[in-house]
């Protein structure tokens, strides 16, 4: 029983992330057919515009840290 459960609630969540996608994916669609521009460009612009909102850690900082260590 509780195997079911556990699968029903999966799946929900992986119906709402497609819903989530598809309806971003048609956003994406409308806004490039309303500026007469190619889908990917508008795509990549989105994709950059939120990436530069995220407040993300300097990946490699911990790298640059250890190579200094070793020297």
């Amino acid at each position: 029983m509780k195997k079911s459960t556990v699968a029903a609630e999966s799946d929900d969540a992986r119906d709402a992330s497609l819903r989530v996608s598809k309806r971003v994916r048609d956003s994406l669609k409308a806004a490039a057919a309303v500026m007469g521009r190619p889908l990917y460009d508008v795509t990549n612009e989105a994709i950059s515009d939120y990436l530069s909102g995220l407040k993300l850690g300097d990946p490699l900082a911990a790298i640059r840290r250890a190579g200094r260590a070793r020297k």
